[in-house]
């Protein structure tokens, strides 16, 4: 956290001078009044450059770092001691710098006096809204470490969702990647030096072959500048479905993708259906839950429809209503599901066992893939060996049939 240095007067009009950790200028301002001071004066007290505070800056906190600290405070809550004083032992467990000192932090407002869930607040990068809101909940009826068991639970299936997708696409990216290197580097340093040999001979080529040996010289004259704009638009293209318009585009059309459609759909249904039967669990209100399970999913188009959902519900909807108008993301089963837990009063429950199915059919869906990619991937490497083998032999065998 930020320092700052600030000049104030006390209610007998003397002046004090000293330094102040704080978010930014404006809460050195409240922290000041608070005590009874009039800020005259504050700046940010700048750092000399220190390889600590780089590294601390550039190191992220991994998704199971906050499933441990949420499950270890959990158990030192449970155990009977004060939460100010869990707060301190983590910090000083956390083997993550930049995790540590935000828990020290932590520590330190709830021992100020202000509650763990609005501390939590202050940090929107590292405790989501998730996090927020079933910390606030527990504070409020009392049930903070019961709250925190959900939380580390709906994120722990959350993080083996999350790992069993980036598990099965891992393999077939890097083949990929590495066949695009391993092309590159053939192109462009390899096949012209084979294909100034048939330029020598002069000679009347096969199709193909001035194909391949056309694309070949483009890659020779050009082969850095094609690296580079190839590269600035995988840059430019990840930059680009970060902003509104990119997402709005990329997420609907990954329904058109036959492969990608079912796994983004599973995979967005299992978060969702999770996230809001542990929310009602933990006892929120159905409205406040679907606003925050909303920021769990990651299509926009899903997170349209669980708003709309919310909005519908807070002036007395039924919680189906909405998604029953859009059965292409929210099949039957998930709707039929939510009416009967609204009527048996215990939609956390049913829900639960629909989060269960998705999330094995997502498992399921994962080992096919890889199952069916790794053929698919060999059959486009021997496509590709086989054209080029044809484009570069057929020539040769040409030439050596007219010498004899």
């Amino acid at each position: 956290m930020p320092e700052y240095t600030y000049t104030a007067r006390n209610k007998l009009g003397a002046s004090e001078h000293d330094v102040m950790s704080a978010l930014n200028e404006h809460s050195v301002a409240e922290a000041l009044r608070a005590r009874g001071l009039s800020p005259t004066a504050i700046s940010a007290v700048r750092k000399s450059f220190d390889i600590h505070d780089l590294l601390e800056a550039i190191t992220t906190i991994k998704l199971i770092d906050k499933i441990t600290f949420i499950k270890n405070l959990s158990v030192m809550l449970r155990a009977g001691l004060p939460a100010a004083r869990c707060l301190k032992i983590l910090s000083a467990q956390t083997t993550n710098p930049k995790f540590a000192k935000i828990i020290s932090e932590l520590g330190r407002s709830v021992e100020g006096g202000t509650t763990l869930a609005d501390a939590m607040a202050k940090y929107p990068r590292v405790f989501s809204p998730i996090f927020v809101s079933m910390v606030r909940v527990g504070e409020v009826s009392g049930n903070l470490e019961k709250n925190l068991l959900y939380l580390s639970e709906q994120m722990q299936r959350d993080y083996d969702l999350i790992s069993k997708a980036r598990g099965a696409l891992t393999y077939p990216i890097i083949v990929m990647v590495a066949l695009a290197i391993v092309g590159f580097l053939m192109f462009t340093f390899v096949l012209p030096k084979l294909t100034a040999t048939f330029n020598d001979l002069n000679v009347q080529l096969p199709l193909m072959t001035r194909v391949v040996m056309a694309t070949v010289d483009i890659f020779a004259r050009y082969g850095i500048l094609i690296f580079v704009l190839f590269l600035l638009m995988i840059i430019g293209f990840f930059y680009w479905r970060k902003t509104e318009s990119g997402k709005k585009i990329v997420h609907k059309l990954v329904f058109y993708i036959p492969i990608s459609s079912r796994i983004v759909k599973q995979i967005n249904l299992a978060r969702f259906v999770r996230t809001f039967s542990s929310l009602i669990k933990s006892g929120m209100q159905i409205v406040e839950a679907l606003e925050v399970s909303s920021h769990v999913v990651g299509n926009i188009y899903y997170q349209k429809v669980i708003s709309d959902a919310a909005a519908r519900v807070k002036v007395g909807s039924p919680l189906a209503t909405s998604f029953k108008k859009q059965p292409k993301l929210f099949p039957n089963l998930v709707v039929e599901m939510m009416e009967v837990g609204e009527e048996s009063g215990t939609t956390d429950q049913v829900l639960a066992e629909v989060a269960n199915f998705y999330e094995t059919e997502v498992d399921q869906t994962m080992k096919n893939l890889s199952t069916i990619l790794e053929p698919v991937i060999m059959m486009v490497i021997g496509a590709v060996v086989g054209l080029l083998a044809i484009a570069l032999v057929t020539p040769i065998y040409n030439i050596t049939q007219s010498i004899n």
